[in-house]
């Protein structure tokens, strides 16, 4: 239980410093991305970091990559500076369309409920 809590802790402070760091970052296909979460490995050798991705297009996803893989050593210095770590964890950019998902979800089910009350369906 408490190494889950050790966990948390360590996964929002990443989430944290990589939101300053991105938002500091004179690149704007990096520092308007939204970071939804941030899972980082038990031995802080990895970390990946989720965005926001429903409103992306397949190119800008690309060019998100690209400008990703050219940020992270700053990036990685950042979370070495402000943690005090050894070592910094290996970033993986992952990008994340659950919300696109449950808005897609949800629809179905305001419709589902539209029907049935058109119906008369309790």
């Amino acid at each position: 239980m408490q190494s889950r809590v050790i966990q948390q802790k360590r996964e929002a402070f990443l989430k944290e410093i990589i939101n300053e760091v991105f938002s500091s970052l004179h690149n704007e296909e990096l520092n308007t991305l939204e970071i939804v979460d941030v899972r980082c490995s038990r031995g802080k050798y990895s970390a990946k970091i989720f965005i926001e991705a429903s409103r992306l297009s397949k190119t800008q996803k690309q060019n998100i990559q690209k400008e990703f893989k050219r940020a992270k050593p700053f990036i990685q210095s950042s979370i070495l500076h402000a943690s005090k770590w050894f070592n910094a964890p290996k970033l993986i950019l992952c990008f994340d369309s659950a919300l696109q998902r449950q808005n897609k979800l949800d629809m179905i089910f305001a419709q589902i409920s539209s029907e049935r009350d058109d119906k008369g369906i309790a």
